[in-house]
Order: structure tokens, then C-alpha cells, then sequence
């Protein structure tokens, strides 16, 4: 290791670190459990009940001076003292981990990834059996792999920070499988990187159950693989547990949607399907309760569902509301196109022509739109 810091860093840069490091080992040979409590409470800010657990934790398992040797190679690495906090109070028994042959090559493979900060922490303590468990030679067999089908370090980045058990072996052997099966049913490889990228866990799911869902696509709701929909219907029924589908639907039928108003619903906008049963029950109150739409209607415009009511829906309601008091506007305009325009755009064409004749009506779209982000 010294000769590989002496040509890494040069000579001064590797003398501290080697200084710091021995010096470290040196002190945990006195008394590392007296050194591990002083360090969570005193270094790190945990509680003394804290600090006992996760010790406690720790010396159960296997005394040794590791514990001290992991914390300042964490130090070393770039960690700040709140990172390190959070992966020691995750994960204790990666204290117990060899720095040299375990933690500090697979910390490497991470870095040059492009992985550092709070986004390596999340990594680390979303998948300890990797740091811990997974051979160094494994997780680059699996970075490889990555790099091959996603085209670059940043496409595998933003797929690790999403799923990190992508760089185990059972992740990589099921991800080969899951991708067969999409490329079988017609996915481009542009399709199934997207998915890799966006939706990782649809091709980490058991291959039994990926197939079930997709055939559950076809025959539920008749979403054939040629449109343009199926590759995100495949994601949402993916990512979702089958009594949780069900309960959405339960949701719906609770408001006097038919059938076929769920599945025209799902056909056209999958995603729908992910809104919590909260967020749902207040867009199906608001537009239908207060509005009065139909379920038909709703079910044919389903990005209506998708749209914040603090945000967007009441906000722009609210001004509209001026400019038809002010006989400036319709009070049978269309809901959907007032409510589908990006801000920008909502500004430019239903704002600013009426600004001169009603002066204060910029600051009241600037007021309602502050309002609406302050309740998010």
C-alpha cells in the first residue's frame, strides 16, 4: 500500500497519510472500544444511548482495532464528519470491514464513477452487502458490464444511485435475464437503456414476475407492445405490488369509475397509477365533487390527475376566475387547455394580453404562484 501511495500521491502527500494512518492503528491497540465510544459522541454527535448501541453492535461481533482504522480511512477519503455519521449509524458493521483489501478498492471503483459526497453515502448505506460482501473483482466485472450497455460513467452513475445492487452478481445476473426477455418482446436497446437509466428496478425484479406483469399488460388492459404507452405501463405495473394496483383501482370505483374508464385511464396514462391514494382522492374531490367533471372525461385527459393542485390547478383557477369577473374572459373556457401550458407559457397567453387592463393582475399571478410553492 505505501509503495502504491508513494506513486499515487508523491512522496510528502504519502508520508501524511502513512503518518495519520500508523498513528491511528497505534492508538486503537490501546483500548478501541474506549475510542469508538469517544469518537461517535465526541467526533460524530451521537447520543450516549446511540454511541452504546452501535458499539455494542460493533465488539459483539468481532473485537478488533478495525473499528478506528475504517473511521479515519472514511476521513481520508473526503467523508466529512455528518457522512460519516450517517453510514456508521446505517451500516456499524462496516467498521468491522479491512480497509486495504475490502472497503478502500471498492471505495475507488465508486469515485471513479463519479460518485462523492452525500450521493457515494446514499450508495454506501443503501447496500452494505456490497462494501461488505461482493468481491472487488465481482463489482468490476459489473461496472464493466454497465459501461458496456449504458454508453458512459454517468449513465451508470444515475442507474447505481437509483439501485446500487445493480453492482452485485446476482443483480448483473438478473438484469442480463430481464433484458433477454425485453429484447425477446421487441425493446430496442435504446429502450432498455432508458429503462436501466430511469426505471432500474423493472430489470432487477424476479424474471417470474416481470413476465407476469407484462402479460397482465397485454390481457388487462389491452396495451398491445406496439404502442407507444407499453414501455411505461411495463415500468409503472413493474414497480408496483399487485394489491397496491388493486387498490388504486378500489379508489377509483369508490368515485363510480367503471371499468373501462380505468383501463382507457391506464392505456393512456400508466403513470396515474403511481399517484399516492391521498393525492388521488383530492383530484377525483376537487374536479369532480367541486367541478363536476365525469369520469369519462377525466379518464380521456388523465394528466388532469397528474397536475399539483397547490401549484398549478387552483392557482391558474383562481386567476381565471378574475378575468372572467372582469368580463376579460369566457366562463365556460376550456379547463384542460387552461390547466396544460408550461408556466412560461401560461403567462405569456393568459396574463400579459390583460396586464394593462387589469394593472395588478401580474402581481396577483405572482402572488398565487408564490402561495401555491410556499403549501408544497
Amino acid at each position: 500500500m505505501a509503495a502504491r501511495l508513494l506513486r499515487l500521491h508523491g512522496h510528502g502527500a504519502a508520508r501524511q497519510f502513512l503518518l495519520q494512518y500508523s498513528t491511528t492503528a497505534v492508538a486503537t491497540t490501546c483500548d478501541p472500544t474506549h475510542f469508538l465510544m469517544n469518537y461517535l459522541v465526541d467526533s460524530l454527535g451521537f447520543s450516549k444511548e446511540e454511541a452504546i448501541t452501535t458499539n455494542t453492535k460493533v465488539t459483539r461481533l468481532k473485537p478488533t482495532e478495525n473499528p478506528q482504522l475504517v473511521l479515519n480511512f472514511f476521513e481520508q477519503s473526503g467523508l466529512d464528519k455528518t457522512h460519516i455519521g450517517k453510514i456508521v449509524s446505517a451500516v456499524p458493521k462496516l467498521l468491522l470491514c479491512d480497509v486495504d483489501k475490502t472497503l478502500k478498492p471498492k471505495l475507488d471503483i465508486l469515485h471513479d464513477l463519479g460518485l462523492s459526497g452525500s450521493d457515494l453515502v446514499k450508495v454506501i448505506t443503501a447496500s452494505m452487502s456490497i462494501l461488505k460482501n461482493t468481491e472487488v473483482s465481482d463489482m468490476k466485472s459489473c461496472v464493466s458490464y454497465l459501461r458496456k450497455i449504458l454508453g458512459s460513467d454517468e449513465n451508470v452513475m444515475k442507474a447505481v444511485k437509483k439501485k446500487p445492487c445493480l453492482l452485485s452478481v446476482k443483480g448483473c445476473e438478473r438484469l442480463r435475464t430481464n433484458m433477454l426477455f425485453f429484447q425477446s418482446i421487441g425493446f430496442s436497446d435504446e429502450d432498455i437503456k432508458k429503462f436501466i437509466v430511469q426505471n432500474p428496478y423493472a430489470l432487477l425484479a424476479s424474471p417470474e414476475s416481470v413476465e407476469d406483469k407484462v402479460d397482465r399488460l397485454k390481457k388487462d388492459f389491452n396495451i398491445s407492445q406496439g404502442s407507444g404507452m407499453f414501455i411505461h405501463g411495463v415500468a409503472v405495473l413493474i414497480s408496483m405490488k399487485e394489491a397496491t394496483v388493486d387498490t388504486k383501482f378500489g379508489v377509483f370505483r369508490d368515485y363510480g369509475w367503471s371499468k373501462w374508464d380505468i383501463i382507457k385511464l391506464v392505456q393512456l396514462l400508466p403513470y396515474c397509477l403511481r399517484l399516492s391514494q391521498e393525492r388521488l382522492r383530492a383530484a377525483l374531490n376537487f374536479y369532480m365533487g367541486e367541478l363536476g367533471l365525469k369520469p369519462a372525461y377525466l379518464a380521456s385527459h388523465p394528466t388532469l390527475l397528474m397536475f399539483s393542485m397547490k401549484k398549478r390547478v387552483l392557482p391558474r383557477l383562481e386567476l381565471m376566475r378574475s378575468l372572467v369577473e372582469k368580463k376579460l374572459y369566457d366562463e365556460d373556457y376550456n379547463l384542460y387547455t387552461v390547466l396544460l401550458p408550461s408556466d412560461p407559457k401560461f403567462y405569456q397567453v393568459y396574463v400579459l394580453p390583460y396586464k394593462d387592463m387589469i394593472p395588478d393582475l401580474c402581481e396577483l399571478y405572482n402572488k398565487i404562484q408564490q402561495h401555491g410553492k410556499a403549501k408544497k
